[in-house]
């Protein structure tokens, strides 16, 4: 697995908690491989992280207690599904990675993506 560092991103950490990060990223056009995953430093273990794709209306989430890379993902029609074999979100100690998997459909090329992550 690579990480996909073909993107632009800004990202804001919290002023009030140290423990809250957000942040958007805008990919490009070119293919997007599937076995590749976009990561995020936060600087710290997130308990929540809300990852929406703003461009087709797909939300993944991930709540403390969840197993790595899978998902909580609600499709632009609202069905919300627990994703546990095409992927999700990966936490780490200091932030986590998200998996470009078609299937999962939650990193597309042209895309624009918000994030948010509380410790």
């Amino acid at each position: 697995m690579a990480t996909n560092t073909a993107y632009t991103a800004a990202q804001t950490l919290g002023v009030d908690s140290p423990q809250k990060a957000q942040g958007y990223i805008t990919y490009p056009a070119t293919s997007i491989v599937a076995a590749d995953s976009t990561v995020i430093a936060t600087g710290f273990k997130p308990r929540y992280v809300q990852w929406s794709d703003v461009t087709s209306r797909i939300q993944i989430e991930w709540f403390e207690g969840m197993a790595a890379n899978t998902c909580v993902k609600t499709a632009a029609n609202g069905t919300r599904t627990l994703e546990t074999t095409n992927g999700g979100i990966t936490v780490s100690a200091t932030g986590f990675s998200v998996l470009q998997n078609a299937t999962l459909a939650a990193i597309l090329a042209s895309e624009v993506i918000a994030w948010r992550a509380h410790g």
